[in-house]
C-alpha cells in the first residue's frame, strides 16, 4: 500500500504493545496466529507486514513453484496423444473463459 486510505490512532500499552486496527489488519492480510515481520523503511516509519507477501517472498515462491513443475514436465504423456488444448476442448467443449 502506497498510501493509508484511512488512518486510525491508539494507545501502546505499558508493555510495549499496540493494536492494529481490524480495518487494517483485513486490509493488509494480517490474521491470527499468522508470523509478520516489523521494520522500519526509509522514512523511518515502523511497517508490519505479513511474511509471505513480500517481492522476495514472491519471487521464492515462483521460483519453487517453476522447480515442481519441472521435475513433473512430461512425466504423465497423456495415453490419446492430444495436446493440452486439444484435450481442455473435448472435456469443455467450445466453452472459451
Amino acid at each position: 500500500m502506497n498510501a493509508p486510505s484511512k488512518i486510525e490512532t491508539g494507545t501502546m500499552t505499558s508493555k510495549g504493545q499496540i493494536l492494529i486496527p481490524k480495518a487494517m489488519r483485513d486490509a493488509t492480510g494480517l490474521v491470527p496466529g499468522q508470523p509478520y515481520r516489523v521494520l522500519v523503511n526509509e522514512a523511518g516509519q515502523v511497517v508490519v507486514a505479513p511474511l509471505g507477501f513480500g517481492p522476495e517472498e514472491a519471487a521464492e515462491r515462483s521460483r519453487r513453484v517453476m522447480e515442481a513443475i519441472d521435475a513433473i514436465a512430461g512425466k504423465y504423456p497423456n495415453p490419446d496423444g492430444m495436446s493440452t488444448d486439444e484435450y481442455m476442448r473435448e472435456i469443455r467443449g467450445n466453452y472459451e473463459p
